[in-house]
């Protein structure tokens, strides 16, 4: 229970700084050694293996395997060492002062800018403004080793710390090893008090405005402050934190509703009742404006904060949000014997730091429907109306510096927000739908056939109009099943006069709602409900994303056969979607994250036409009837797909579903492909320097692209080769040289529309390091390819493969990707059934072969962005 907020003026920065040492050498694992014994057991640095400092806290975490003997007593006296024997070795803290002045430059943008300049607002009579957790440069840059040891001797302490463990475990055993190993663990003499500082609720409105000329949109934020409840722990507190989660969910879908109005008031706006910093709950407004006229949409937004305060919400929103709420918690209880661990460790961790309860999902259910049941709208709306006050309240404007935008002045934001609270409003109308989704259903057709897969335990069907379905049935989770489908073809079939509509064409439909019904509409239709559909035309191929409860079967179904046959053309919905997409991108480039995305982006594909950023005048180029035209013609014959379904599926409901409303569709077995449009990665190495952006800081995008065989063994040596890469790139470039924060290299190799394969690796930096750090790369590229590969790394690669395979396995959404894409890219199932077979074989003159056949520098392309002369 210690963080930022603790240190000392000397020591800004250093309670992070000090969490980076825990993993740079300890008593029983000295130096870079902790990370390598971690690797070698299977976890990876970042997903298994994690840490992080807040204001007031320090969290580590580790996902430790149990299925070899000693790797959990290894975990533990991790963490004991954490604790208690952190070496802080001075070597090693001269080399993580560059890691973390790459952190933080990392995270130095418009946003953190803007958020700097509003905290002291925000946080008002505290102390937090100045103990940012990543610090102050200079002190990070030059502490010395004192200073850190100072901090963890102090705060590093059993009598403010909790050690979590969730699992398949002996909990005796679990505790007599805490015991045994933190026991001797001693509480400093004299320990220093923990401030938790308290957030000040002010008297007066608090106005923040801050510009800057990289921020891509404007936004005005604004918090009406409140004294955290002290009751943490009784049902009230629970009772009350149920309404606060109902008022924030009825808030925000009235927000979201206006922003599918044809001229949109805003791009987008939410908020609601939630925590907030050290001894406050907050209620918020969000509000992207329309940069046109940004007090229009400040204004507009702020109508509807005080037409909730003092008219609050219909009972029909209450209804709605309360079998939301209900429902929420009947999947919680119904995947009570499938919860993973990880989120029981979060919720004992938000136990330990924010005395949040922990009674369980049974009773907390229990507790729910009683208090949902006697919550009244009375009690809503007295809630709702105590919020809005002018104590406590703070208002922050981010403004992109640009000649053409006016920047609101403090007068004009405070004489808007007495306007409007003086105004006399009308109360809200709500637009409720009770007609059913369907009237009736469509007359079934018929599954012809049946095929079982034994080796990847699936059943396939051939329907009657053509179509076919793919199902493996799970029991990984209760109250889940997920559906993918495709057709291929996409908007490679499109020329480019039409690609644009092809491009935006499901997007557009999704806006427009299916039917009868508007999105807004079907969004209330659907309450409850656990199930939704979304339609994509990519490049090679059409289909839809999903999922349902298998309670929400048949809505889910339904939902399917409509977005075939009645999607919905809406003018309203398809100018709400224009307008708010142009705002969007008018002041984009003002990001040289985008500025550089784009150029990547054009770069690698040798100015393509259809990888050229999307600009106003592309967006005036779509046609409504057109777009709306082609995706009826891309989902006009069902019996091009194919939809793959995994999950606890119940095979006799399914089959009657899938005969009514899959068979049903109009269509016949069909062999329409995709087209070769053309796109090519350059054929040799080449260099790309961008200038943009006001920090001094480069972004490095290596990539190297080239033919590939497709084929098993190939597939899987070009993954483990990436695997060796990116743990070497680590290795040199962060932790030997200092140079980044983070970097890592990705493989993706595919069959069609040829078989090539792109090798990327991307970092951040100084300016002033880009030259070298790249010539690091290419090093170990060097290393890689001509010196013998240290035997450590085969055993590291190997036991990550087999612990993601281990644990994969067991969820629906790794067998979804395995089975899609052994249909999709014609992949051998040999490559899901004989994985580990494959990983025991794998050797080092595999991988070495690997990185000769495909990291050759002389293919590099190298795209670096600067900052502005």
């Amino acid at each position: 229970r210690a963080g930022a907020i603790q240190e000392d003026d000397d020591q800004a920065g250093l309670a992070h700084f000090v969490e980076h040492m825990c993993f740079n050498g300890t008593k029983n694992f000295p130096k870079g050694e902790l990370v390598s014994f971690l690797e070698r057991t299977g976890m990876r640095f970042g997903a298994d293996v994690n840490a992080s400092t807040g204001f007031d806290r320090t969290m580590y975490t580790l996902t430790i395997p149990l299925d070899s003997a000693g790797l959990l007593e290894s975990g533990m006296l991790v963490l004991e060492d954490w604790l208690s024997n952190v070496s802080f070795d001075m070597e090693e803290i001269d080399k993580e002062r560059g890691v973390i002045l790459e952190e933080w430059r990392v995270r130095s943008n418009a946003q953190s800018r803007m958020f700097e300049k509003h905290f002291p607002a925000i946080a008002y009579g505290t102390m937090f403004p100045k103990r940012m957790p990543i610090g102050d440069t200079a002190i990070v840059l030059h502490a010395p080793r004192e200073a850190f040891l100072r901090y963890y001797k102090e705060f590093y302490r059993p009598n403010i710390s909790a050690i979590i463990v969730v699992g398949d475990i002996d909990v005796a055993k679990i505790e007599n090893m805490i015991k045994t190993g933190f026991g001797d663990v001693k509480n400093p003499d004299n320990a220093r008090g923990i401030d938790y500082t308290k957030v000040d609720i002010h008297k007066d409105i608090k106005v923040s405005i801050a510009t800057d000329k990289e921020l891509p949109m404007p936004r005005y934020t604004l918090y009406w402050k409140h004294k955290e409840h002290e009751d943490k722990y009784t049902y009230g507190n629970y009772r009350r934190s149920l309404l606060q989660n109902m008022i924030s969910q009825m808030f925000s879908l009235r927000l979201q509703e206006m922003t599918k109005a044809a001229n949109p008031p805003f791009l987008g706006a939410g908020g609601g009742y939630s925590g907030f910093l050290a001894g406050a709950e907050v209620f918020n407004l969000v509000v992207v404006p329309k940069i046109q006229d940004m007090n229009a949409s400040y204004e507009t937004a702020l109508t509807e904060v005080f037409r909730a305060s003092k008219h609050g919400f219909t009972q029909g929103e209450l209804d709605r949000a309360k079998t939301e709420t209900i429902r929420g918690f009947e999947m919680a209880l119904e995947e009570k014997d499938k919860t993973e661990s990880s989120a029981f460790a979060r919720e004992l961790s938000a136990y330990f730091h924010d005395g949040e309860s922990m009674p369980g999902i049974e009773l907390e259910h229990k507790m729910a429907t009683t208090f949902l049941n006697e919550i009244t709208l009375e009690d809503i709306n007295k809630a709702m109306k105590s919020y809005i006050r002018d104590e406590g309240l703070v208002i922050t404007v981010d403004v992109p510096e640009k000649p053409e935008i006016k920047v609101p002045t403090e007068k004009e934001l405070l004489a808007i927000y007495n306007k409007v609270k003086n105004s006399n409003l009308e109360a809200h109308k709500d637009d409720a739908v009770t007609k059913p989704l369907m009237a009736s259903k469509p007359t079934p057709g018929k599954i012809v056939s049946e095929t079982k897969d034994e080796k990847l335990g699936t059943v396939e069907m051939t329907l009657s109009n053509g179509a076919k379905v793919v199902v493996k049935t799970t029991d990984f989770k209760n109250d889940q099943v997920i559906m993918r489908s495709y057709s291929y073809g996409g908007t490679s079939l499109l020329g480019d006069n039409d690609y644009i509509n092809a491009m935006f064409a499901a997007s557009i439909v999704d806006e427009g709602g299916i039917s009868e019904f508007t999105s807004t509409q079907l969004e209330k239709l659907l309450t409850g409900k656990v199930a939704n559909v979304s339609p994509y035309i990519s490049e090679l191929s059409e289909g839809f994303n999903g999922s349902y409860s298998p309670k929400d079967a048949e809505t889910f179904f339904q939902l399917l056969y409509l977005y075939f046959t009645s999607p919905r053309k809406d003018k309203e919905s398809f100018e709400s979607f224009i307008a708010k997409t142009t705002e969007q991108i008018r002041n984009s480039n003002a990001s040289p994250d985008k500025v550089f995305r784009d150029s990547v982006q054009v770069t690698l594909s040798q100015h393509h036409y259809r990888s050229m950023p999307i600009t106003e005048e592309t967006l005036r180029k779509i046609n409504l009837d057109r777009a709306f035209e082609i995706y009826k013609e891309r989902f006009a014959n069902a019996g091009e797909f194919k939809f793959f379904f995994v999950g606890n599926v119940d095979m006799a409901s399914f089959k009657d579903f899938v005969a009514t409303y899959i068979a049903s569709l109009p269509g016949k077995a069909s062999t329409e492909n995709w087209k070769d449009v053309q796109r090519r990665y350059p054929s040799n190495g080449m260099k790309k320097i961008v200038k943009n952006g006001i920090e001094p800081k480069s972004t490095v995008r290596l990539a190297i692209p080239g033919d590939f065989e497709w084929n098993t063994k190939s597939r899987f040596d070009f993954s483990a080769m990436i695997e060796v890469f990116s743990i070497r790139l680590r290795e040199v470039i962060r932790e030997d040289k200092s140079g980044v924060y983070g970097i890592g290299a990705n493989g993706q190799a595919v069959p069609f529309p040829r078989n090539e394969y792109v090798i990327s690796i991307s970092f951040g930096t100084s300016p002033t390091r880009v030259e070298e750090l790249i010539t690091a790369a290419k090093g170990v590229i060097t290393e890689l390819v001509s010196k013998p590969i240290d035997e450590t790394y085969l055993v590291k690669v190997k036991e990550i493969l087999k612990r993601e395979y281990e644990t994969g396995s067991k969820e629906n959404n790794w067998w979804m990707r395995k089975i899609y894409n052994t249909d999709y890219f014609k992949t051998e199932k040999s490559e899901v059934t004989d994985f580990n077979s494959m990983v025991e074989k794998l050797t080092i003159a595999d991988i070495q072969s690997a990185a000769k056949k495909y990291l050759k520098t002389d293919k590099m392309i190298e795209m670096i962005l600067y900052p502005e002369d």
